[in-house]
């Protein structure tokens, strides 16, 4: 193949990447907790191969190289539900739930309680405490309050108990976090860190839900110019190719 398709090969291939982390940012618009994903891209220079591959003036061909996604981590706006079992994360903590995976984390707040009183969340798993163990509800509870700090209070026959703390964690390094495929997140082990009751930084709001970091108008912009800019390789690929068929053309024909 030649140099120059190549090189529009990987711009397309680069092109195709960011397109899809544009998709998957709208189609989570509405995702409560959501942060949405940018795409960083770098150039990766070739050598050309020559006869005399060490003369000073030599060229390089430049390539497009996908080299990591990575996720915006700024809050998305606290909209409130009215719904007692709903919490949002104020700072840069996160819940734990419980999984066949092990323990992974998210900041969708949209709680709910299991057939046995257990607190889970949204998809049924079970939410973690500090200690790693899930909360437990009593039956019959009334008046469920979640305090700043997580601990969680009901009344019970019309008296006050509280019955568990949410664990809030924060990743000791930010870049660590990677998403799964059902939307939670993952580090490595250990890399995660209760956060203390005390810091007044991060706190849980309850009654209310984190919305997406996704900004609309400006992801259908970018996928508006990066759809664009791929039809604009895609054409030049194609010009590229009739050059080469009429040059073949030309030279194969009789003189």
């Amino acid at each position: 193949m030649e140099n120059s398709a190549l090189v529009g090969l990987s711009g397309q291939i680069a092109l195709q990447r960011e397109l899809d982390v544009i998709a998957n940012n709208i189609a989570n618009i509405n995702t409560s907790g959501y942060k949405s994903d940018n795409s960083v891209f770098q150039e990766h220079l070739m050598p050309v191969a020559r006869a005399n591959q060490f003369r000073a003036n030599d060229r390089a061909l430049s390539f497009v190289q996908d080299r990591a996604t990575y996720i915006d981590r700024k809050e998305g706006p606290i909209q409130p539900t009215g719904n007692d079992l709903d919490v949002a994360i104020k700072g840069s903590g996160y819940l734990s739930v419980a999984t066949p995976q092990g323990t992974l984390y998210t900041r969708d707040g949209r709680l709910h309680t299991s057939a046995d009183g257990t607190l889970v969340d949204s998809s049924g798993r079970s939410v973690l405490g500090p200690d790693g163990q899930p909360l437990q509800l009593p039956d019959q509870y009334t008046d469920l309050r979640i305090k700043g700090d997580g601990t969680v209070s009901v009344r019970v026959r019309g008296t006050a108990q509280d019955v568990g703390q949410l664990g809030m964690f924060r990743p000791l390094d930010p870049l660590a976090l990677r998403k799964t495929a059902d939307g939670l997140l993952s580090v490595p082990r250990g890399g995660m860190q209760p956060i203390d009751p005390a810091d007044t930084g991060s706190r849980f709001v309850q009654g209310a839900l984190e919305g997406s970091t996704v900004e609309p108008v400006k992801e259908i912009a970018n996928m508006t110019e990066l759809s664009r800019a791929y039809e604009q390789l895609q054409t030049l690929l194609s010009d590229d190719n009739d050059r080469e068929r009429k040059m073949i053309q030309t030279l194969g024909s009789p003189t």
